[in-house]
């Protein structure tokens, strides 16, 4: 064995269809250095990855890419973009009725260039010309400028409301599509399609707008220019050109097959970093600074060479517009040959070269909003295919919207199963529980605890039964109403980059936060001392996720804002973070003040909060248990103990 060689423990990630939960294992490799570029050291990576190729080509399916099927993907683009092009219709038809002022200055710079050659033995003559040729130049350079500035302006306002309208489609995807069922996206790659694919797009719809009336205008008018000065010279051009420009456009459908790739590449490669980076002390802890450089290394040599593919092509695509300009020469060498013989006069010729020149200008362009139409196309699609689904969750016209409630719950025979070739998470649950009683849950880790959260969130709809709030069916309510009247303080903490009062009362983020409620509701939840201590009090910015605060203090606000909401029914995941004593005093007695008056369900993990229901049921396997306060350590002692509570 080689003394370079290295052993690093793995773990490997495996799904089960007949559990719902991830299995661990744990497999020595053996890696060796290898040059950046060599074949992969081994193939790391999580499901949503990119799996191990042979080569360096990524597939977003396994349905080949025909014909038939491209032409649908790209009415199916353009269908999208439609309705956010006829939005922003006022700058795109400004942009091109600026765009028709220059290129009638273009059409009548190049008719007068003949007169000004001619009239150049004469002053008068040649300065009234030369005025009139600067004023044309002048009219084509401003109305040029109107032309590009109006025409960016609509595609950066069409990419904004892309953008917005793909996030709202986002934010009302069903909790399964983030969790990675049915087809979800990580959270890096729906960031990247919504940040960077997004800005792609900008690029290709800019250049299809610059290219669709400007550059057809200006051809026009060229080609009609050069008929009436030599029909001859006119029919070479026209032999020569188009099959230079056939030739730009396969290559651009090659480019955008190899831009798909890229896209794909870039996008596993930042949900890969959007991962890891938040786990790095995680790594550092298990010495695996080599695995996860592994990990990164065979997702960037992927994506290496995709760009490099990607560059390649798009190298070529030059070389074949530069092509066209040298078949201009067999033009010239005509006209030369016509001028000899006397059929032809130079002061035509030089008219019929420039309106060449100027001809090939809007074919250049043609084939570079092609170029960049083809590399956009995928970006458009991966945008589109976000906003693509049926969710099961959907509200009825007929929902009612709830007013003042007591808080009574029931759960009625509920079944649930994440995906139908999975097991039961609940099967047959049923529950019932009085306003304003404070019940417990405990149970093992997968036991359905989090699970029955969600349905009563109505995150996921159950597979049988039903689930009732004041004897109203939770399907028959607004969602936006049922989630008003139901509080929920997780085990994972949630914050927000921003200031302390806009986290506390999150709820008013839209409106008008109540200041007076966020300072009552801080006092009550013990955070008030502390928020009056930091820089800027309630203004105070706390980073991302309150990177700045403490546990305790984490805790604290996100109690503070549960009391700001003001639920009637109110879900605790009790949090099992190690505090200080101190902390964990202050905590105790803001979760009091929280349950005071409210239907609470709790998911425990601590026996002081236990203590604190009327009553316990043990969670198991989708089952639930009722545990008698006078038994609880005699009889189910071992049961509590083995379901993770902390005694």
């Amino acid at each position: 064995m080689s003394s370079n060689s290295i052993f690093l423990l793995k773990p490997s990630f495996q799904f089960s269809t007949q559990h719902h939960h991830r299995h661990h294992h744990h497999h020595l490799l053996l890696l060796k250095p290898k040059t950046p570029f060599s074949k992969p050291i081994f193939s790391p990576y999580y499901p949503k990855y990119p799996p191990p190729l042979s080569s360096t080509r990524i597939h977003s399916s396994t349905t080949p890419i025909t014909k038939n099927s491209s032409n649908t993907k790209k009415n199916e683009t353009l269908r999208f973009l439609q309705p956010f092009l006829i939005s922003n219709r006022k700058p795109i038809i400004l942009g091109w009725l600026c765009s028709a002022i220059s290129v009638f200055s273009l059409s009548q710079l190049v008719s007068r260039l003949g007169k000004f050659s001619n009239a150049a033995i004469d002053g008068p003559q040649l300065r009234s010309q030369g005025l009139i040729l600067l004023c044309l130049v002048a009219a084509r350079l401003v109305s040029g400028y109107g032309q590009h500035a109006l025409l960016w302006d609509a595609a950066l306002k069409t990419v904004y409301e892309v953008r917005v309208h793909v996030f709202d489609r986002v934010l009302e995807r069903e909790l399964g599509y983030f969790e990675g069922r049915e087809g979800g996206a990580s959270a890096g790659d729906i960031a990247y399609r919504i940040t960077a694919e997004a800005s792609d797009v900008a690029d290709t719809v800019y250049s299809v707008l610059n290219t669709i009336v400007p550059s057809t205008l200006q051809l026009s008018a060229m080609m009609a220019q050069m008929i009436v000065i030599s029909p001859v010279l006119s029919l070479i051009s026209f032999t020569v050109i188009p099959c230079m420009s056939l030739f730009v456009a396969y290559l651009g459908q090659e480019l955008r097959k190899i831009s798909r790739e890229a896209h794909l590449s870039i996008a596993a490669l930042s949900a890969y970093l959007n991962e890891m980076l938040p786990a790095v002390f995680f790594v550092k802890a298990n010495n695996a600074e080599l695995c996860e450089s592994a990990r990164f290394k065979r997702l960037a040599q992927i994506d290496y060479h995709a760009k490099l593919n990607k560059r390649r092509m798009k190298a070529a695509i030059p070389q074949v517009i530069q092509a066209i300009y040298y078949g201009t020469l067999s033009i010239l060498c005509a006209g030369s040959l016509l001028i000899s013989r006397g059929s032809f006069d130079g002061h035509s010729f030089i008219s019929f070269v420039t309106s060449l020149l100027f001809s090939i200008e809007p074919i250049q362009d043609v084939g570079k909003a092609y170029n960049e139409w083809r590399q956009g196309e995928p970006a458009v699609e991966r945008l589109h295919d976000m906003t693509k689904f049926k969710d099961k969750v959907v509200e009825k016209p007929d929902a009612v919207e709830l007013g003042h409630i007591m808080g009574e719950l029931k759960f009625r025979d509920v079944s649930f199963k994440y995906n139908d070739d999975m097991p039961h998470v609940l099967n047959g649950l049923n529950l019932n529980i009085r306003a304003g009683e404070i019940v417990a849950l405990v149970g093992p880790s997968g036991g359905g605890k989090t699970t029955l959260v969600k349905l009563l969130l109505r995150l996921y709809n159950p597979v049988s039964g039903s689930i009732l709030i004041d004897n109203h069916n939770i399907e028959n309510i607004r969602l936006r109403s049922l989630r008003k009247h139901v509080g929920l303080v997780s085990q994972d903490i949630t914050l927000f980059s921003g200031t302390i009062a806009e986290n506390i009362g999150y709820r008013d983020l839209t409106t008008k936060i109540d200041m007076e409620r966020v300072k009552h509701v801080a006092q009550t939840a013990h955070a008030d001392e502390f928020i009056r201590k930091l820089p800027e009090g309630y203004e105070t910015n706390i980073g991302p996720r309150g990177s700045t605060l403490s546990g305790g203090q984490r805790q604290r606000l996100a109690i503070a804002r549960a009391l700001y909401q003001d639920p009637s029914i109110l879900i605790l995941d009790e949090a099992t973070s190690a505090l200080d004593s101190k902390s964990e005093l202050l905590v105790r007695k803001a979760v009091e003040h929280l349950m005071e008056n409210r239907t609470v369900l709790v998911i425990a993990h601590r026996l002081e909060t236990v203590m604190m229901a009327k009553r316990v049921f043990l969670m198991d396997n989708g089952k639930l248990q009722e545990v008698p306060r006078s038994t609880m350590f005699n009889g189910h002692k071992d049961s509590l103990l083995s379901s993770g509570l902390v005694i």
